[in-house]
């Protein structure tokens, strides 16, 4: 469960999560989240749930925590906030990017590929995403997605690749992650939108 949690908090690191409107927040159409928002996925190892703590300012922008959990124990944060650009995000475990990172464009029929290149705690994040429409089935059901893929990531020295699948209306359903020798794939098991 050790490395479970471990291998949460570097694909939070990596590159997952939105919000909608809320106190002020703009809203993705692919990511609505609301305060109290949870995401139960599915992991070897044990269920993995992502949940929408609550609104947080971030700059100008008004952001949402979320906090990842693995066996009812909080092993991973975030804040992630809409802005002109996508979805990005602004903090992993109190750690600020120097520029925030962008992993879902506004328009992701206008914006089909983005580079990333901050800083985090003086290892550079550098790599390509790219986005296209898929077809995805996760133990939730069968979505339309948009498959947002980070290619020739690097955090520090380390090789990465991400994934996600963003489906309309629900947020991520599917998250696959290499980093080094480590390899995890999360599908959706569960989503209850907040109140």
């Amino acid at each position: 469960m050790k490395r479970l949690a471990g291998l949460s908090v570097l694909a939070v690191l990596t590159l997952a999560i939105t919000l909608p409107a809320q106190e002020g927040a703009a809203t993705h159409p692919y990511y609505p989240l609301k305060t109290g928002s949870e995401w139960v996925y599915k992991v070897q190892g044990g269920p993995i749930k992502v949940k929408v703590a609550g609104p947080e300012k971030v700059g100008s922008a008004n952001g949402f925590k979320l906090e990842t959990s693995a066996g009812n124990k909080v092993s991973a944060t975030e804040t992630v906030a809409v802005t002109k650009d996508g979805v990005q995000r602004f903090n992993v475990n109190g750690l600020n990017p120097e520029q925030p990172i962008l992993f879902l464009p506004t328009d992701p029929d206008a914006t089909t590929s983005w580079q990333v290149n901050t800083k985090v705690s003086n290892q550079a994040i550098t790599g390509t995403f790219k986005v296209n429409k898929e077809k995805v089935t996760v133990p939730a059901g069968a979505y339309d997605a948009l498959h947002v893929r980070g290619e020739n990531m690097t955090i520090g020295s380390t090789q990465t690749t991400v994934e996600y699948w963003f489906a309309k209306d629900v947020g991520i359903v599917k998250l696959r992650f290499t980093l080094g020798s480590q390899d995890a794939t999360l599908e959706l098991e569960s989503y209850t939108p907040g109140k």
